[in-house]
C-alpha cells in the first residue's frame, strides 16, 4: 500500500497520485541510497547559497545597520550550514558502525535527515507515527526531492533572468511553474549539466552474497580471491562490500568506489559477469 501523505497546498490530486506512483517502485535497498543523496543535495545549496560572495551593496546594507544583529546572523547562518555538512559526512562514514542492522539504518537515515533539513513539524510528526521503515524514507525522500527540485527551479530561473538582462530580455522567475511536472524537468536539466564523479562497473551490480570477486590489497600481496559473504549496502556512490579472502579465510569490509574501481575485479576465469 502507498504511504499516506498530507495533499500539499497548492498542488492537484493528480499530482500527489504521480508522486505516489514514482516513489513506490523503489525497492528497499534503494531507498537508503537515495535518501542520502538528496539529502546530501540539499545541504550542498544550502552551503552554496550562504557560502556566496555579498555583493558590495549587500555588505554595504549589513555593515551599515542600526545594529550588528544582520551580520551576525549571515555568518552565523553560515556556521550552521558548514555545521550541517560535517554532520552528514560525518554519518554516512559512520552509518554501518551506527546502525549494522538494516532496520535501525533505515530508522537513523531518516531521522537524521529530518533533523539536518529541519523538515516541516508536521512531517516529522507522520514519521514518528509511521512504524513501517520503508513507507518513512518515502515520506522523506518525497520531501527532499521537493526541496532539490525547487532549488534548481529558482536557480534556473534566476540563471536565466541574470542571463538576459545584457539583452534586455529579463525573465521572470514566475514563468517557471512550481507544480511537479516543471519541478522535475528542472531537476533533469540538472542532472544533464551535473559532471558525475567517476561510476562504478557495470558489473558491481551482480554483486551479491556467494559471487567470486578479486581485490588488489597492495603491492606485496597483489590480487587477492575471495568470496562476498554479505549483500553490498550503497551509500552514496560507494558500495560497501563484504569479503571472505581465500588465502586467510578473513572476512573484510571494503569499499568499492568509481575512483577505486580498478582495485576491483570478477575472478579471471569467472565467464559469469556480463
Amino acid at each position: 500500500a502507498k504511504a499516506s501523505r498530507k495533499k500539499i497546498e497548492g498542488s492537484s490530486n493528480d499530482d500527489d497520485f504521480d508522486n505516489d506512483d514514482i516513489y513506490s517502485t523503489l525497492s528497499q535497498k534503494e531507498l537508503v541510497p537515495r535518501v542520502l543523496q538528496s539529502l546530501q543535495e540539499v545541504l550542498k545549496n544550502q552551503l552554496e547559497k550562504i557560502s556566496t560572495p555579498l555583493t558590495p551593496l549587500e555588505q554595504s546594507i549589513l555593515e551599515n545597520a542600526p545594529s550588528s544583529t544582520p551580520m551576525a546572523q549571515a555568518i552565523q547562518n553560515k556556521f550552521d550550514a558548514e555545521e550541517r555538512m560535517a554532520v552528514f559526512e560525518t554519518f554516512t562514514a559512520s552509518l554501518l558502525d551506527i546502525a549494522p542492522d538494516e532496520r535501525d539504518r533505515m530508522f537513523a537515515v531518516a531521522m537524521m535527515a529530518g533533523e539536518l533539513v529541519n523538515l516541516p513539524s508536521e512531517l516529522r510528526v507522520e514519521m514518528i507515527k509511521t512504524v513501517d521503515g520503508e513507507a518513512r524514507l518515502r515520506l522523506v525522500l518525497r520531501e527532499l526531492s521537493s526541496i532539490v527540485a525547487m532549488d534548481s527551479a529558482r536557480r534556473m530561473a534566476k540563471s536565466i533572468s541574470l542571463g538576459d538582462t545584457n539583452t534586455g530580455k529579463g525573465i521572470e522567475s514566475s514563468v517557471l511553474g512550481t507544480d511537479s511536472t516543471s519541478l522535475k524537468a528542472a531537476e533533469d536539466s540538472k542532472k544533464e549539466l551535473k559532471v558525475g564523479t567517476p561510476q562504478l562497473p557495470s558489473w558491481a551490480d551482480q554483486i551479491q552474497i556467494g559471487v567470486r570477486v578479486e581485490y588488489f590489497w597492495n603491492e606485496i600481496e597483489g590480487w587477492c580471491a575471495g568470496t562476498v559473504v554479505d549483500d553490498p549496502i550503497k551509500i552514496l556512490d560507494e558500495l560497501v562490500v563484504s569479503v571472505k579472502f581465500d588465502d586467510d579465510g578473513s572476512t573484510h569490509r571494503l569499499p568499492f568506489r568509481g575512483d577505486e574501481k580498478a582495485r576491483w575485479r570478477p575472478p579471471m576465469d569467472d565467464a559469469s559477469f556480463g
